[in-house]
Parts: structure tokens; sequence; C-alpha cells
């Protein structure tokens, strides 16, 4: 019996190394005979392996690859909830947060934490900034109003690791907004407070993406709607909730997810506007900096506003509702108060919107 058993064993044992040696051989003839297309920019230590040596070549595919370290970073994710990368924080609820923003040199977690906050001086700069643009559209027979569009961890701070605490009440929106009612500057709409009380109703915001979702860019023109219909001269209504229909579907993570890598192994849960919506309007001009829609079957285009939208913000999110509100409206992809801009739109309302993580964009 033992006889047999050494006998089993090694030959378990021989065709085993058998099997490693041939994918071993196999594995590193075809990586010198490849080139390295995968080879990520350090392994997961941070360290980087260089030579070009076979030895180094097999270490370099095995430790040093893209598909290694996405191997990785999946287990690390499903089994331990864990995301290897700073630009992202893992909330509650399939919730992933940005954590910075280089584009705008912008960190969410300090500002989260009210650690990044505008100086004086920037806060007296913004206040004359926006009151530049007031005088400019009070001039051209228009009333102005900026819109803020607050981050998904301001909307949504309960899902926000605990170790961070509560959202401090420092942040550079809460701080600009108090600074600017202060010195009788009110034209300004922070969306947060509306958002908070509407998420009852559904989710606003994309959970992989720091951005609002059909149902929330309702709400937000809405509460944008609500403030400025009593300067527009012609009678407008607004769109009721009932008369939409969404619907709710999942899709890959988005940019947030795609930043931890995270694209494959997340689920971006979102609402969208139900392809049985039909637009009650039409296209009168588009161009590189201007879209024009008109409503159908109107007498007077009186009633005319210029949305703004610079940075990330997307116009076409909010197209469908201020589209079928108002008989004329014009969105520009900058936030430039220029001859031509009111020219093309003829507004008596603008309305500049912009991101919280964007708010810089606002000085000088």
């Amino acid at each position: 019996m033992k006889k047999k058993n050494s006998t089993f064993n090694l030959v378990v044992t021989t065709v085993f190394i058998g099997i490693l040696l041939s994918f071993s051989i196999f594995y590193l003839t075809n990586m010198l005979i490849s080139p390295e297309t995968d080879t990520a920019d350090t392994c997961y230590d941070g360290t980087v392996i260089t030579g070009s040596d076979p030895g180094s070549a097999f270490r370099r595919a095995v430790y040093q690859s893209e598909a290694t370290l996405s191997l990785i970073r999946e287990y690390q994710y499903r089994l331990f909830g864990i995301a290897d990368t700073d630009a992202v924080v893992l909330g509650e609820k399939d919730f992933l947060f940005e954590a910075r923003n280089d584009a705008y040199d912008y960190d969410f977690l300090e500002d989260y934490t009210g650690n990044l906050r505008f100086t004086d001086e920037e806060l007296e700069q913004i206040l004359a900034e926006l009151e530049r643009r007031r005088d400019v559209c009070t001039q051209n027979n228009a009333s102005y109003l900026l819109v803020v569009i607050p981050n998904s961890q301001t909307v949504y701070s309960e899902y926000m690791p605990s170790y961070l605490g509560k959202i401090s009440k420092n942040t550079r929106l809460s701080r600009m907004e108090s600074y600017l009612n202060q010195n009788g500057f009110y034209d300004v709409l922070d969306l947060t407070d509306h958002l908070k009380f509407a998420k009852a109703y559904g989710q606003l915001y994309h959970n992989t993406e720091n951005s609002l979702n059909a149902l929330g860019a309702y709400y937000a023109y809405l509460a944008t709607y609500n403030r400025i219909v009593g300067n527009v001269t012609a009678s407008t209504a607004s769109i009721a909730r009932e008369e939409l229909d969404f619907y709710r579907h999942s899709m890959p993570g988005l940019a947030t997810a795609q930043k931890a890598g995270l694209a494959d192994l997340t689920v971006n849960r979102t609402v969208s506007l139900s392809n049985d919506m039909r637009p009650n309007y039409d296209f009168t001009l588009t161009s590189g900096l201007y879209t024009t829609t008109r409503l159908r079957e109107q007498e007077s285009y009186q009633s005319a506003v210029l949305l703004q939208f610079a940075g990330s913000a997307n116009s076409s999110q909010y197209e469908f509702y201020f589209s079928n509100t108002f008989p004329q409206a014009t969105y520009q992809n900058k936030a430039a108060l220029s001859k031509e801009a009111f020219r093309v739109s003829q507004p008596q309302v603008v309305v500049q919107f912009i991101r919280e993580s964007e708010l810089g964009q606002l000085l000088p």
C-alpha cells in the first residue's frame, strides 16, 4: 500500500511540476517575443522594475502588469471594500465620491472638512466679479442669477465614511454664500437644501460620478424656475413631476469609478427620462457657443432665458426642462457676457450654472 501511494504521489507531483514548467516557459517565451503593451507605471507597492534581461521582463510581466494590478484591485474591492487610490472615497450604498479634481486644483475632502477656505481677498474678488456680471445684465435689460450645483458628497454626506465626520459648516460654498449675503448680494441660488429635500423622491446623483441624473436635473430646474419666474414678463408654467416619465436602470461605473479602476466592478444606478417624452420645441440656432430653442405654436417669444454652462456643467441635462418651459431658451457653453451673447439670446434672465467644485472659476 505504501509503495502504491508513493508511486501515485510521484506521478501527481511530476505532472503538476510539468504543467507549472510548461506554463512558465510559455509565459516567459510569450513575454520575450511580445511587446510589453500592458505594463503599468509601477508595481502595486509603487516600485518600478527596470532592466531588459529575461528575468526583469518576466518579473515586470507578473508584478508590474496592468492585468495583475486590475486583479488585485478587483479582489480588494470585492472582498474588503477597498479602493487603492487617493482619488476616490468609498461611501455607503455603493456611492463613490471624488477626492480630488486636478483640472481645477480642488480637494473635495479638504473642502468637506472645512480646510479649503477662500481667503478674504478671494471673497472680495468673487463679490466684485458677480456684481460686475449683474451690472452688465442690468445694462442689457436682464436680471442675473448664479446657480450652484453642489457636490454629491454635499447632498449625500450621510454616505461619506464615518471617520470623516459630518460635513463642515465652513465649506467654500457656505462661506461664500454667507459673505455675499452679508454684503447685500442675493442673486445666488445654492441648490443644496432643495436637492436634500428632493432625495425623498428618488436618487438624484449618479452613485459612481459626481453629477446629477435626469431626476436630479429636474429638481434643479424646478428650484431655478421658481427663483426666476418673477423676472419673466410673459406667463410661463413649470413642468409638473406628474407630467414626466422616468425610468431606473444600471450601467457600468462612470467617471469616479474609472478613476479608481473600478469601472467594470461597480454598477452605476441612475434615473433617465423615458424615450416616450417628446420635446415641444425646435432648434433655431446651433453654433460653437450657442444653441437656441423655441417652443412650438407660440405667438410671442418675449420670455427668453440665457443659460450659461462653464467647466464640466452639462447643458444637455437641462435642455428638455427649460426648452419645454420658456418660449425661447439659449444655451451658452461659456460664462462670458458679451454683446454677441445678448444679441443672440435677447434674454430677460441670465442664469449661470456652476459646480461647487469649480467655484474657483469665479475668481478673475
